[in-house]
């Protein structure tokens, strides 16, 4: 069902894989915060970040399986996008109920999650409806969410660095 596109999936579930161990390593570097804020940021950002690049892995996983039909493939997309769509509700939610949260937090870690989950539920559409441009779209959909989870992880990077007592970054 994928032929001539084994090389895109082997690439994009390599670099999910990537992202997932890359998220381990960010939660070690959270060993100076007070448990109750890594709970929470674990819950409103690690965790959308794991989900998401295991959708990916999924998602390659399946297209790299040998025989999977397109109504089975179609199927996994649409749980994917489901899962994905009320996980990313979730985040919105949680970061909105916050005062203190970049302006920035809500819509990356929630409302494109969101709109990739729901162009991904339109894909998993167009797989079980035959529709030509469904692969296209599904290598679009991971792509941005390979995307995403670089910066996401990037920013989770640059807010865990340690700061100055004057709030610098130590660039200095």
């Amino acid at each position: 069902m994928f032929e001539g596109w084994e090389n895109f999936f082997l690439m994009a579930g390599g670099a999910a894989a990537v992202l997932i161990g890359l998220i381990f390593v960010v939660i070690s570097l959270m060993g100076d915060r007070p448990r109750s804020t890594v709970l929470a940021g674990s819950k409103l950002y690690m965790g959308p970040i794991v989900l998401g690049v295991s959708f990916v892995l999924a998602l390659s996983a399946a297209a790299l399986t040998p025989g999977i039909g397109r109504c089975a493939f179609a199927a996994i997309t649409g749980l994917v996008a489901v899962w994905g769509l009320v996980r990313g509700i979730m985040s919105s939610i949680g970061i909105g109920r916050f005062t203190k949260v970049h302006w920035t937090d809500l819509w990356f870690y929630g409302v494109y999650p969101c709109a990739i989950y729901v162009g991904l539920g339109a894909v998993a559409i167009a797989f079980w409806m035959d529709w030509r441009w469904a692969h296209y779209g599904l290598a679009v959909a991971v792509t941005l969410a390979l995307l995403l989870a670089i910066r996401n992880e990037w920013d989770l990077i640059t807010w865990i660095t340690p700061r100055g007592e004057d709030g610098d970054h130590g660039d200095e």
